[in-house]
């Protein structure tokens, strides 16, 4: 009977650290929460940032489609969200 209420035991301490090393995960990884703000905030800027021309090339892996996100759709992005206020 007591090796069964440590196994027990053990079970509910390792749980409970699990879910503090999660929020320890996510301390340490920043703010992984955005505001209501922020959320209708990037929306608004995907919807614009829809227009933009895409490259001719449009796979995943293609170099082009990797320049294009890297160079014009991320800046666009950035320019878009600090024109909001974020």
């Amino acid at each position: 009977m007591k090796h069964h209420i440590k196994i027990i035991l053990l079970i509910v301490i390792n749980l409970g650290l699990t879910g503090c090393m999660e929020a320890a995960i996510d301390f340490w990884n920043g703010p992984g929460f955005s505001s209501a703000a922020e959320d209708k905030a990037y929306k608004e800027c995907f919807e614009e940032l829809e227009s933009l021309p895409e490259p001719e090339n449009k796979s995943r892996g293609s170099k082009e489609m990797q320049e294009w996100l890297g160079t014009i759709y991320s800046d666009a992005t950035v320019k878009c969200m600090k024109r909001k206020g974020f």
